[in-house]
């Protein structure tokens, strides 16, 4: 989902997941799995994501692309619960592109 677009297109949803996507070295040291459901958090809040292990992101990266509405989300919130509303010094512009999470199974 390209930004919340799209989201009202269940035919687009059924091909779409809320995904976070890490380096399979990190995935094994976490003791985690493709496809698994796991939540990302830091101190601002937590999402809960279906987990991509790919080699396509660097070790100690990980990646959650577009933005899913809540009512269509894994989870009770988005990728939005864990960024910050602070402005960028130079520019006044968004700082949400880059935020550190840390990353651990969901417990059923």
């Amino acid at each position: 989902m390209l930004n919340s677009s799209f989201n009202e297109r269940d035919d687009l949803l059924a091909k779409e997941r809320m995904t976070l996507k890490m380096n399979p070295a990190d995935a094994t040291a976490k003791g985690l799995a493709d496809g698994q459901r796991v939540i990302a958090f830091n101190l601002r809040g937590e999402a809960v994501f279906h987990l991509s292990v790919t080699r396509r992101v660097p070790v100690g990266i990980v990646v959650a692309e577009g933005v899913w509405w809540l009512q269509k989300a894994p989870g009770a919130r988005s990728v939005n619960a864990l960024t910050s509303q602070r402005l960028t010094d130079r520019g006044a512009g968004s700082t949400f592109y880059d935020t550190k999470v840390n990353v651990r199974a969901l417990q059923s």
